[in-house]
């Protein structure tokens, strides 16, 4: 079985109104965290429609279609002022790979590439043989909400 995810994880509880102002579906973790699904069509096309060209900083290393526009500082910052990690699974048949990024008061964090990692900086503790991609419920979440499947052929309408 897959798991294909990307998306924000936040600390706290995100702000409602931000999320429908988004479009976005914040969903609950464990340990306090929220998961908030998004894709790079998502982020594209949000930042195409506001004009932005601002990109973040993201390792070269990652896959193209780790989201790289800085609109997702923006999206951050109207759903929490807390930290936030930006990540990313691709894996089918135990084969593939994980990316993660974290972000404090708009800047990455260095030397964090892993979701393990950028989850621990975001203040999760493993509990007992879990690690801590499991212990927040991680891979409950296997594949983006359908919503997103729209912002593909949004980003080929707008030549994005």
């Amino acid at each position: 079985m897959g798991h294909s995810i990307t998306a924000l994880i936040v600390t706290g509880e995100p702000d409602r109104a931000a999320a429908a102002e988004w479009g976005v579906k914040p969903v609950p973790l464990g340990e306090g965290r929220w998961l908030v699904p998004i894709t790079h069509y998502f982020t594209a096309y949000r930042q195409a429609r506001l004009g932005e060209t601002e990109a973040l900083d993201v390792p070269a290393s990652f896959p193209a279609v780790f989201p790289r526009e800085g609109v997702v500082l923006r999206l951050a910052a109207a759903l929490t002022a807390n930290p936030f990690a930006l990540v990313m699974t691709d894996y089918f048949g135990g084969m593939g790979g994980q990316w993660a990024c974290v972000f404090a008061d708009g800047r990455r964090v260095d030397g964090i590439e892993r979701i393990n990692a950028a989850l621990r900086e975001l203040g999760v503790e493993r509990r007992g043989e879990l690690d801590e991609f499991d212990t927040v419920g991680l891979g409950a979440h296997r594949h983006p909400p359908d919503a997103l499947d729209r912002y593909e052929a949004l980003c080929d309408e707008l030549g994005v």
